[in-house]
């Protein structure tokens, strides 16, 4: 039977997933209402998309609590969170992304804090944290959703692409390759980077290009 942790640092991990674990139904119900809201908007507009949503697991946010809290971060409540309700929009082009984000700042009557997140990695997308106005929260089906914050995540999807197979590979190292053979491990992450400079950034402005022929 595994002893329950006691140190201060083991209470304070309890307390925010106790209250995330009671409030979890919640996020899932705001974060599909989230969902629902930018998918119509991308159908209204008629755009080429993929979109995807998720709540965080309790065993992912336990990993960032102890992440933040090595980093003497700690968060007095769970609203202090902010990606515990998560949404990603992927388009086929950063022309549409850009489009995508002037329209949803119109949509929107309650907060958003955004910003660009690039990466040596090759990771970039925008980040937006985003909570529902005073409008939108009168309505029934909205109120209980007071205060309540979600991060949507929006990219290309060849940028998606390639961020995934970097996380898996460098990030999380899912093979294992650092610990077993660091030499080899610097060897895979120097040759992904030069596929990043040579091909995939190439790519992405090609793309672009065959794009603007498409809908010219």
């Amino acid at each position: 039977m595994q002893r329950e942790d006691t140190t201060e640092e083991g209470l304070y991990i309890k307390k925010i997933l106790t209250e995330y674990r009671n409030k979890r139904p919640l996020y899932e119900e705001f974060c599909a209402a989230v969902y629902k809201l930018l998918d119509a908007l991308l159908q209204e507009n008629r755009y080429k998309y993929q979109i995807v949503s998720r709540t965080k697991t309790p065993e992912r946010l336990r990993e960032k609590l102890i992440r933040k809290n090595a980093e003497g971060i700690r968060y007095k409540s769970l609203s202090e969170i902010e990606d515990l309700a998560g949404v990603r929009v992927l388009f086929y082009s950063e022309a549409d992304k850009e489009r995508f984000l002037r329209e949803l700042k119109k949509e929107v009557d309650g907060t958003m804090q955004i910003q660009d997140k690039k990466q040596k990695s090759g990771y970039e997308a925008t980040h937006i944290i985003m909570t529902f106005g005073e409008k939108r929260l009168k309505l029934s089906e909205y109120k209980h959703f007071y205060n309540l914050k979600s991060e949507i995540q929006v990219t290309s999807i060849l940028r998606h692409t390639w961020a995934e197979i970097e996380h898996d590979f460098i990030y999380k190292d899912v093979s294992g390759l650092k610990k077993r053979d660091p030499k080899k491990f610097a060897i895979v992450e120097q040759k992904l980077g030069e596929i990043l400079e040579k091909h995939i950034k190439q790519a992405s402005f090609e793309f672009e290009d065959i794009i603007k022929l498409i809908d010219e």
